[in-house]
């Protein structure tokens, strides 16, 4: 369970630093065939295709341009990848730049 708190935990820390002033982040759930779906959105300043591409490798960092403030050593992304897989599971990534970014977590209802 630890896990599964962190992999949200990171997800919402990631919403929270890569958007602007006053971040808008929601998390939904829902249940799907075989599993249960839990997606975190934000408006914030979302990823390209290049970037999407890259973004569960370990030590990534997304270049974020004029924001300094921004903290990290490129392993949380990675993390929750990691993490997924070991509970057979899925992570997916939408986003389009300047419109944010929704992280779809897929935890199956059985470990097969």
């Amino acid at each position: 369970m630890t896990h599964i708190s962190n992999i949200i935990n990171n997800l919402l820390d990631n919403a929270n630093k890569y958007s602007p002033d006053k971040p808008e982040i929601t998390v939904h759930t829902r249940n799907v065939a075989n599993g249960v779906e839990v997606t975190v959105e934000d408006k914030g300043i979302g990823l390209s295709k290049e970037v999407r591409k890259q973004i569960f490798d370990k030590f990534y960092r997304v270049h974020t341009g004029n924001l300094h403030d921004v903290k990290g050593f490129g392993l949380g992304l990675s993390y929750v990848k990691a993490m997924m897989t070991a509970h057979k599971g899925q992570v997916d990534v939408k986003s389009e730049p300047g419109k944010g970014s929704s992280f779809i977590l897929f935890f199956p209802f059985h470990l097969n």
